[in-house]
């Protein structure tokens, strides 16, 4: 750390400080509407890599262009395959990628993004078609296309690095390694100029200073290593962590971050947090104020913009901290999530709204995701229509709405949504339930039958999903879900035990790698079906998949998220936090508690990220902890 500080030190300090605003000042012009929330922290090697990048000269040695074609064209994942007339020479991940650029000394340029993500539309729009753009990224940089969805394990380091070192992280998201896979830099969506001259800075700093790059690069990730092994240090090996010690410390952070008066956490942004939701509703002991916050959360979120109230389910997230402006991409994922939270919600409380809601997610996955050929569900729904509006297939303007509904259900939304004045969304009105019996009948009208949905059945997410459908016949014991849930299990077991299961299936393409991902939602899925399923034994026992996931991803330091780890830093995980999604390492806890008994310290210290660990430590008082 001495060194890099005192290479610091040699350049003019108004230069430095000049470079690190006009940073600072790009990345927050250009920040991504997807971007997701995220805690970041400056190191004296983060704050390096920073002024590296900005700190340029004019000398750029050019090398040859590479003669690689797309490799995009007609790949079964639609966000892909989307890229695959881009000028751009893209290559799909896979481990000769590193050896490649080795070969050639070229640093690598990875873009990750998902189908129905907006703003990946426009990064392709503005960047990717552009030829000039496309020409200088063939030029000089290997560039690799990732679907995160089909690659969480490679996603997933590439979002923790831009965090640590830009303080934010979403999709689009974009990293440039080293030859050797070691992240240098980040950034989310920038216009076509700004991503221009980025690329160019980050060449010419490549050019000039390689072997001090690779170094800074190394040491990143030997820090990361040392401090990750500082805080197993410091935790007390003797003390065991128990989920009232690790509850007390969540309540307490979450009080600090919780919006009193409006439901969810603080921010311009408003996530639904699914997992943080089902862990505080699976605690049975929840203090007054934090048990009132969670039920206005869940309100706020059923009755405001966050759902959609003609076709169903949630979107992803809302760019206000009102609920009111939703970013209207569905995921799957979310949707199987907040079915169960409300389930789980009617359960506590006895609300018949919060059983409605999540009766009706259920419906929309299984009206709209729905995969007969595949019989399982499908991942998303585009925010984009297929005009690329925005919100195309969920607003209505005003001549619209009065051309769809009779005179009497056009006047009675025209007083109920303020139709006289200005329009809240660029394209009209996001329709709101109205307390009428006209109500169904003007809903019926409003659904749109084509939205764009991608074409990949994600094992994992399914997993999720099948937990939603158990929850959903111990609440309501309506057989349909029972016949869902027994149909999918099947299904998953079939897949997930095959020697090498897929991430996800298209049509009759298989997709990717099964990932610690999938198991873990699959091995949760499966347990939630036994207490369900009256039969025993059951042909697809969750037990059976202990020794695959034990034998696929434990390691000496932890979880890996792939079975065949590429980059440097892909070694393991003792314990993973929470995202949209629930922390893998969480629900396997059980299977190896030691982990979060080593870092206990991190775990109370960041406990709202990890919030996931208060429904499994309490396993760990019968186990033999090492």
């Amino acid at each position: 750390m001495t060194a890099i500080k005192l290479n610091l030190m040699q350049s003019p300090i108004t230069q430095i400080k000049m470079k690190l605003a006009a940073l600072r000042t790009s990345q927050k012009t250009n920040k991504s509407r997807n971007l997701s929330p995220a805690s970041g922290f400056h190191r004296p090697l983060a704050l390096a890599f920073r002024l590296f990048i900005a700190s340029i000269t004019s000398f750029c040695l050019l090398l040859s262009p590479n003669s690689y074609a797309n490799q995009l064209i007609d790949h079964n994942s639609p966000y892909l395959a989307m890229h695959g007339s881009d000028p751009v020479n893209w290559r799909l991940w896979q481990a000769d990628i590193l050896k490649q650029a080795q070969q050639e000394n070229r640093l690598i340029f990875i873009s990750s993004g998902y189908f129905s993500c907006h703003w990946c539309h426009v990064m392709q729009k503005e960047n990717y078609r552009n030829t000039d753009t496309a020409s200088y990224l063939n030029e000089h940089f290997i560039s690799v296309k990732i679907d995160r969805e089909l690659n969480p394990e490679i996603d997933k380091p590439l979002i923790e690095f831009a965090r640590k070192t830009t303080g934010q992280a979403g999709w689009p998201q974009h990293v440039i390694l080293t030859p050797e896979g070691y992240p240098i830099h980040a950034f989310i969506y920038l216009d076509n100029k700004t991503f221009n001259k980025r690329l160019k800075n980050i060449n010419q700093l490549w050019q000039n200073q390689p072997d001090r790059i690779r170094a800074l690069a190394a040491q990143f990730i030997a820090e990361e290593k040392a401090q990750l092994d500082t805080n197993h240090k410091q935790d007390n090996p003797d003390k065991v962590l128990t989920a009232k010690i690790f509850a007390e410390a969540l309540f307490a952070q979450l009080r600090v971050r919780m919006d009193d008066f409006l439901g969810g956490l603080k921010g311009t942004n408003k996530f639904p947090v699914a997992p943080l939701l089902k862990s505080l509703l699976l605690y049975d002991d929840l203090p007054d104020d934090i048990d009132d916050w969670l039920a206005l959360t869940l309100t706020q979120m059923q009755s405001e913009h966050l759902y959609d109230h003609v076709h169903g389910g949630f979107y992803r997230y809302s760019v206000d901290p009102n609920w009111q402006t939703p970013h209207f991409e569905k995921m799957l994922y979310d949707n199987a999530q907040l079915a169960q939270v409300y389930l789980l919600a009617y359960q506590r409380w006895q609300d018949k709204t919060y059983l409605d809601t999540a009766l009706q997610t259920l419906n929309y996955i299984t009206e709209q995701l729905y995969d007969p050929q595949n019989r399982m569900y499908l991942g998303s729904q585009s925010a984009l229509d297929k005009h690329d509006n925005e919100g195309g297939d969920y607003l209505w303007n005003r001549a619209a709405l009065e051309n769809s509904l009779t005179s009497e259900e056009f006047a009675l939304v025209n007083q109920a949504w303020l139709l006289q004045s200005a329009p809240p969304y660029d394209l009209g009105w996001h329709p709101k339930p109205i307390d009428s019996p006209l109500w169904q009948s003007i809903k019926g009208k409003l659904k749109k039958p084509h939205i764009l949905t991608d074409s990949k059945n994600l094992l994992g997410w399914n997993g999720l999903l099948l937990s939603a459908l158990s929850q959903a016949y111990l609440s309501s014991k309506q057989p349909q879900y029972l016949n869902q849930a027994e149909q999918l299990a099947h299904r998953l077991a079939v897949l997930i035990m095959q020697d090498k299961p897929p991430r996800a299936i298209s049509g009759d393409q298989t997709l990717g790698e099964a990932s610690l991902q999938d198991y873990a939602f699959i091995y949760q899925g499966l347990q939630d079906w036994q207490t369900v399923a009256d039969k025993e034994p059951t042909p697809h026992h969750a037990e059976k998949l202990v020794p695959l996931i034990e034998s696929k991803f434990l390691s000496p330091v932890g979880w890996r998220y792939n079975a065949t780890p590429i980059l440097p830093n892909q070694q393991g995980e003792a314990v993973m936090s929470d995202s949209f999604i629930p922390s893998p390492s969480a629900l396997l806890n059980c299977l190896a508690p030691q982990y979060s008994q080593q870092h206990q310290a991190l775990l109370l210290a960041n406990a709202i990220d990890y919030a996931g660990y208060v429904i499994n430590l309490d396993c760990r008082q019968s186990a033999d902890i090492q």
